[in-house]
């Protein structure tokens, strides 16, 4: 019982400190929110791949978007929108990274996991489509 204790008390630090905040607690998914009139359907794409319906949240893995991914929102009878995705550091992440100490930032940044999509919520503006 002793060579445990002492064993999970020189091993949970190590732990820590290899595993960077956003590794431990950045989860799997990531969430975009889209706000719009709720009588009006649409099919939400990320790089021509169908991953939800708004408005509403839609929760797609974490490796679905990648930097300069293309987010296109479809509706019959709509102009269809489209929107850049790019993926950012989280701020609340560096500044957890850096308290604990700059060694979990170097995992974090490596596997990328520090990374959140920009925009994650957006307001659905329909247009008519022109009909010739």
């Amino acid at each position: 019982m002793k060579h445990f204790l002492y064993l999970s008390t020189l091993l949970l630090p190590l732990f820590l400190i290899s595993q960077g905040c956003a590794t431990i607690f950045g989860g799997r998914t990531n969430s975009m929110v889209f706000n719009g009139p709720a009588d009006i359907q649409s099919q939400v794409f990320i790089d021509d791949t169908l991953v939800g319906q708004a408005p509403g949240k839609i929760v797609v893995p974490k490796q679905t978007i990648q930097h300069g991914s293309k987010l296109e929102i479809r509706a019959d009878g709509y102009e269809t929108q489209e929107y850049l995705i790019l993926r950012k550091p989280h701020a609340g992440l560096v500044i957890a990274d850096f308290v604990v100490g700059a060694v979990p930032l170097i995992f974090d940044t490596a596997n990328g996991n520090i990374l959140r999509p920009s925009p994650r919520k957006f307001d659905l503006d329909y247009t008519k489509q022109d009909s010739f």
